[in-house]
Parts: C-alpha cells; structure tokens; sequence
C-alpha cells in the first residue's frame, strides 16, 4: 500500500519582499493565488512545489531551509 505524499508548509511568508509575486508564480509554474496562499503558511504543498520554490528563492539552499514537513 502506497502511504501519503509528505507535505510541506512554508516557514517564513516575507521570503520575496520586493519580489512580484505575478512574476514568482510564473517562473515556478504555480497559479498566483495559490504561490500566495503557501507563501503565507495558509496552504501546504508538494515536495516538488517546495523545491521549486527553494530554488526559485536562492539555488544554494535545501528545502529544509524554507519549509517544515507536515503530515
């Protein structure tokens, strides 16, 4: 039996100050409400959203430095 895909939940919501968020959402590949519903800890993600995000923010960092695993 295949378990649940881990989940993840964005740590800190300022990460992009001064960044629009129109243009984050498109080079990550999300919708921009929804870029904003995780950014603001109101929605849990994917572990490929997080990544995306991850790198997206700075390459040099680990998902772990952004986001919490939740079940």
């Amino acid at each position: 039996m295949k378990g649940r895909e881990t989940m993840y939940l964005m740590k800190k919501y300022d990460l992009m100050k001064g960044i629009k968020q129109s243009y984050s959402a498109e080079i990550i590949g999300l919708d921009r409400a929804t870029l904003n519903r995780i950014l603001n800890k109101k929605q849990k993600c994917s572990k490929l959203v997080a990544y995306c995000i991850t790198k997206f923010l700075d390459e040099n960092k680990e998902i772990d430095d952004f986001f919490i695993k939740v079940d």
